[in-house]
């Protein structure tokens, strides 16, 4: 059994450095074509914490959320202190991932994604994983409840301007 540390809400400046690092990194590639990030500053930075093979890994998760997702995903920018009940979700199944709980990695990626969507993200998120716990950078395991969920809609395609990203 796996050992959970409930922490009620939390926002960016609350989460580990390993947990931001991942969320900047998701946030940046997520957000790509705007002026800053660029994908070399993320390379950047990546390579600096000794991550930088993640990148590629982070880029097809983000793409076979482009490709496959059924329902939206709230990504806040970069800079951003206040983290999405989506952002959550995904810091929970990379921190799975690193326990090589691959079950709880499927399910919450089926909230967003059909079930072939998040079989083929099992690939590129192990990856991710392990390159981060190879570097040291552990993701706690996290039970962040979303009080919102009920409230999410099922989307096939978001418009420029888009609620989901701010």
């Amino acid at each position: 059994m796996h050992q959970s540390t409930y922490t009620g809400s939390l926002d960016l400046p609350a989460l580990s450095a390993a947990e931001r690092l991942f969320i900047w990194g998701f946030r940046a590639k997520a957000r790509s074509g705007g002026a800053v990030p660029t994908a070399a500053d993320i390379q950047q930075v990546y390579d600096h914490f000794r991550v930088g093979d993640a990148v590629l890994s982070l880029e097809s998760i983000i793409e076979i959320f482009a490709c496959t997702a059924h329902t939206a995903i709230e990504v806040h920018c970069p800079t951003c202190p206040r983290m999405s009940d989506s952002e959550h979700g995904i810091l929970r199944a990379i921190a799975a991932a690193q326990q090589e709980r691959l079950d709880a990695v499927r399910e919450q990626f089926e909230c967003w994604l059909p079930p072939v969507g998040a079989d083929w993200a099992l690939a590129p998120v192990r990856g991710l994983a392990t390159i981060f716990r190879m570097a040291g950078l552990i993701l706690p395991d996290r039970h962040v409840r979303s009080f919102e969920h009920d409230r999410t809609m099922a989307m096939k395609s978001w418009f420029v301007g888009s609620p989901t990203l701010h």
